[in-house]
């Protein structure tokens, strides 16, 4: 849960503003700047408000911003100021504070305003440098592959992530493209700055145009305050734009506008801000040249293409599976406290015989949810849950193999372990059951666990 430091001395304003909030945050409180800067050293809220005169000194707060952004300089800070004449709350946020707030208080304005400081300070998490050779720098966008077209990729990559130029990367759903933008901002010389990422299909057309771009109090209604758009919060760093075909095509012509001349107007608003943003989009959609392709207008897909990465699918890299599954592995067996935790030998070479649709992001989910319902930490092949049809060609001895498991698993489970049962039930006798059972690595006491488990 968020942290968030309420700053009153007002004890009845305190005790409202906990009542409202302590659902969705940890709520923290002081009525001193000593005791905000004790606080924030202590337990790092995220955000924090502010009364602006705080102990009687009507620009008490601004002190107290200055002292909260020489400790974090990237804490949010909602200023709430009873002073209704003097332009404080506008000097506050020209010291640094996120946004202001006049008493008394409208707790859902507040609560408006604190998801988007929250939205955007966690995008602003700066990533931890590590000198290292590989791709990216940060561990937790690590991509990984040994094979010929991921060389190529990591070779695009060091090239390009020094420059400024825009990057298009394109490929199916599932092939990693956020973490092929994120390993070339990394790379380069804004890897100390934000990085924003985007879903241009999860925001609402209706809404696009103003989180993307921001607005001025008054551009329309409900718009009470100024608003910071996306694009701007990137500012000196980057902006990654995922599934930009879903981008509405009039607001491609904004975009395509800002990237000629790196000048933004927020909506309503007359001047225009200069910002220094990198962009980098990507996309599943193809033949985007085309001028009928009907996602990307052709100058826009011009103009974002100075370089472009086509992301290979996992199934024609298939030498970097298992070097990708042995980490998904190691990670889980802290992630589900399971240090013993392994893939069987069927079930390593069901994953190189399966053609992978959904490709990493695929292969990542079956094996977080085979770590979980496996038996004895072995992951079976029948853990995996693959489906029939997305197997590539099989060869006749393990079609037969896969065949004689599922068959003998079948039984079992109908036979609600009964060896006698099942026997009867598939005109074998024990012995030669039993046989096949040890053949294929199966239990009685295996089948009811893994019964058990996929009940729950």
């Amino acid at each position: 849960m968020v942290k968030l430091l309420l700053v009153e001395d007002n004890i009845g304003l305190r005790e409202q503003m906990k009542w409202a909030l302590n659902a969705d945050y940890e709520i923290l409180e002081t009525e001193s700047l000593q005791g905000c800067v004790d606080t924030l050293r202590k337990d790092k809220p995220v955000v924090i408000c502010l009364d602006m005169g705080l102990e009687n000194k009507p620009e008490r707060g601004l002190e107290i911003i200055d002292a909260v952004l020489t400790e974090d300089r990237l804490a949010k800070i909602i200023v709430i100021t009873s002073n209704m004449t003097a332009d404080l709350g506008s000097r506050a946020v020209e010291r640094g504070a996120f946004d202001y707030l006049q008493k008394p208080v409208d707790i859902e304005e507040l609560k408006v305003i604190l998801t988007r400081a929250c939205r955007l300070s966690s995008l602003e998490k700066p990533p931890v440098e590590k000198a290292a050779d590989g791709l990216p720098s940060d561990s937790d966008y690590l991509m990984i592959g040994q094979s010929e077209p991921m060389r190529k990729i990591f070779d695009h990559i060091r090239k390009l992530a020094p420059t400024d130029v825009n990057v298009l990367i394109t490929g199916e759903s599932g092939t990693g493209k956020e973490l092929c933008a994120r390993a070339i901002h990394y790379h380069s010389n804004r890897r100390n700055e934000i990085f924003v990422p985007i879903n241009c299909g999860s925001i609402p057309a209706s809404l696009m145009e103003s989180e993307l771009f921001g607005y001025v109090k008054g551009a329309f209604t409900g718009a009470n305050t100024d608003k910071m758009g996306l694009i701007e919060s990137a500012h000196k760093g980057t902006l990654f734009l995922d599934e930009i075909g879903d981008m509405p095509m009039a607001l491609q012509v904004k975009l395509l506008r800002f990237l000629q001349d790196q000048k933004l107007q927020r909506v309503g608003e007359t001047s225009f801000r200069s910002l220094n943003v990198r962009i980098i989009a990507a996309t599943n959609k193809t033949n985007l040249s085309d001028k009928d392709n009907g996602a990307m207008r052709t100058d826009l897909y011009y103009r974002l293409s100075e370089f472009e990465i086509t992301l290979p699918p996992l199934r024609d890299r298939k030498d970097d599976i298992p070097h990708i599954a042995a980490n998904i592995i190691d990670n889980n067996r802290a992630k589900f406290n399971q240090p013993r935790l392994k893939l069987s030998k069927r079930a390593d070479q069901m994953l190189l015989n399966y053609s992978w649709p959904g490709n990493v992001r695929e292969l990542e989910n079956k094996l977080n949810r085979a770590s979980i319902t496996c038996a004895n930490q072995v992951i079976e092949a029948e853990d995996l849950q693959l489906s029939e049809t997305s197997f590539t060609v099989l060869s006749y001895r393990e079609a037969r193999q896969m065949f004689d498991r599922n068959f003998l698993l079948n039984a079992l489970k109908q036979a609600k372990g009964n060896i006698s049962l099942a026997a009867k039930v598939t005109g074998l006798t024990r012995p030669t059951l039993y046989d096949m059972m040890k053949k294929n690595g199966i239990t009685v006491q295996m089948e009811a666990k893994m019964d058990d488990k996929a009940a729950e």
